[in-house]
């Protein structure tokens, strides 16, 4: 049963990569991802938010990745790392949105 819905810029190659990586890896069936427009608005490219499809909360940033691990078992053991600063603060960054180039296929 889909429990989080993750938002996406469509025009955006790095976030349509990654939501592919989600999918392969949720065997539970719990994500689901959409480039409609997120209850925050319009996305930039690179942006992301998830939304808890059971309260209705809608996180971005680490807060978000954090609900997006939750859900997946493979990234549950990142749950621990977001608790060091540095790592949180590179998620904010990797989730906030970047240039058009930062989001080019690597």
């Amino acid at each position: 049963m889909t429990s989080i819905r993750l938002y996406r810029n469509p025009q955006c190659p790095k976030c349509a990569r990654l939501a592919r990586l989600h999918h392969r890896l949720d065997w539970l069936h719990r994500f689901e991802d959409s480039t409609d427009t997120s209850p925050l608005g319009p996305l930039r490219m690179g942006q992301i938010v998830v939304q808890d499809l059971r309260s209705g909360a809608t996180l971005g940033g680490a807060k978000g990745f954090a609900l997006l691990c939750r859900q997946i078992p493979p990234y549950w053991l990142l749950l621990p790392l977001l608790r060091v600063p540095a790592f949180r603060r590179y998620i904010e960054r990797e989730t906030g949105g970047c240039n058009g180039e930062a989001c080019g296929i690597t």
